[in-house]
């Protein structure tokens, strides 16, 4: 069978091969021993470039669909709508199933198509957008943009009452979940059995002074970085600990680190935070996990199940993490981790206090999170979602379709 997948992310072309900077794709990548191909659906760059994550042409393609961003496309929604239409409608016939995420404006046009061509689809979600787009924007932008994705939001659950849905954490789950429809809750996790082995094996890093503490994700207003540097000011003024920061990632956003620097020069708290940049899921990262005492993420909000609590959770360390989206739902409260509510500063610091002056705290957390991580492995969720196709296709038998996985 051959899957295609309209994953909403961004590709680029070298020359030789399709390559992105977003590690969604390698859980994708891990349904090929269930698919002789997967077609990646989606926008590639005018320049030639090569991202971390390089697509396996044996096993995998793309359908280049035109290049556009968040904001062009609304702009010019008329010329690049009937372009993504003809070239969905134009290779729709090669797959069997169709991967959609939702709520986007594109995959209200697949679906439909999907509906006339008579071939089924699933749909995944994994965000709450309307949250996003009240910490993302401001005034009359804010307000249109709200009603735009509440009509959106309203229009993928009707289609999700009829068709194979999951929801990436349980907030987003109990949003979409009807009587006798089909949803099911997974999370996307890109940790291997693997990485759990290498964590044992390896074990935690010595612990040395100062306490090292770990951020990781992109570089953005709603994630609440600012946030974590005023805990670092009360960590250091107030408590007098020996701390540093690493945050990894980079800006989506013009001028977000400039600012996080500037606010770190005003505070005088430069020497204390280390900057990484972008470092890709692998043996470098987890290496900076192993090498940190807590990881910490401060969002404002979220996707249903930020991936990177499931690295650290796998490295062995302690996490804290606000309560937004489907994070709640994952953690308990000092079982596996530490909650605390978005936008203080103070809970932060009082949390890493927690674990600093209670030894057994720490390991009990980092014991606790490795046990979570283990139940939600790459392998374990993906054939938790291919358990889940395999008997929805046997529901779905449109014409001519084997249903046979391979």
């Amino acid at each position: 069978m051959k899957l295609a997948v309209f994953s909403g992310q961004y590709f680029w072309f070298d020359g030789r091969h399709y390559s992105t900077d977003e590690a969604f794709v390698r859980f994708v990548a891990s349904f090929h021993p269930y698919f002789e191909k997967i077609t990646f659906c989606d926008a590639v760059a005018k320049e030639s470039k090569t991202q971390a994550y390089i697509l396996d042409p044996t096993n995998t393609e793309v359908c280049a669909l035109p290049y556009f961003s968040v904001y062009s496309f609304w702009k010019n929604i008329f010329v690049i709508y009937p372009r993504i239409y003809r070239a969905i409608r134009d290779n729709i016939q090669d797959w069997d199933i169709i991967w959609l995420p939702a709520p986007h404006p594109l995959t209200l046009i697949i679906a439909y198509l999907c509906h006339r061509k008579d071939k089924p689809f699933f749909l995944v979600i994994r965000q709450n957008l309307i949250e996003q787009i009240k910490h993302n924007n401001r005034g009359t932008k804010k307000s249109c943009a709200i009603a735009a994705v509440a009509i959106l939001e309203h229009i993928t659950r009707r289609i999700a009452e009829k068709n194979l849905t999951f929801t990436v954490g349980r907030e987003m789950y109990k949003r979409y979940r009807r009587s006798g429809s089909m949803v099911y809750e997974v999370a996307v996790s890109l940790i291997s059995e693997k990485d759990i082995e290498n964590t044992i094996t390896a074990g935690r890093a010595e612990p040395c002074s100062p306490v090292r503490l770990l951020s990781v994700g992109r570089l953005d207003p709603e994630k609440g970085l600012n946030f974590l540097i005023e805990a670092l000011e009360v960590l250091i003024r107030e408590k007098r600990l020996n701390v540093s920061l690493r945050i990894v990632g980079k800006s989506y956003k013009d001028g977000e680190e400039r600012r996080l620097r500037q606010q770190l020069e005003k505070r005088e708290l430069a020497k204390y935070v280390h900057f990484a940049g972008y470092v890709p899921h692998g043996p470098r990262l987890f290496e900076l996990y192993r090498e940190s005492d807590i990881f910490i993420l401060p969002s404002l909000t979220g996707e249903g199940v930020p991936q990177t609590l499931f690295e650290a959770m796998a490295s062995g360390i302690p996490v804290i993490a606000t309560r937004v989206a489907g994070i709640p739902y994952l953690i308990e409260d000092g079982e596996n981790g530490l909650l605390i509510n978005p936008g203080c500063p103070r809970e932060i610091s009082e949390a890493i206090m927690r674990i600093i002056t209670n030894a057994e705290l720490g390991r009990c957390l980092a014991r606790n999170g490795l046990f979570l991580a283990r139940r939600h492995t790459l392998e374990v969720e993906r054939d938790r979602m291919i358990s889940c196709i395999e008997e929805f296709l046997k529901q779905a038998r449109p014409k001519g379709v084997s249903r046979r996985m391979v």
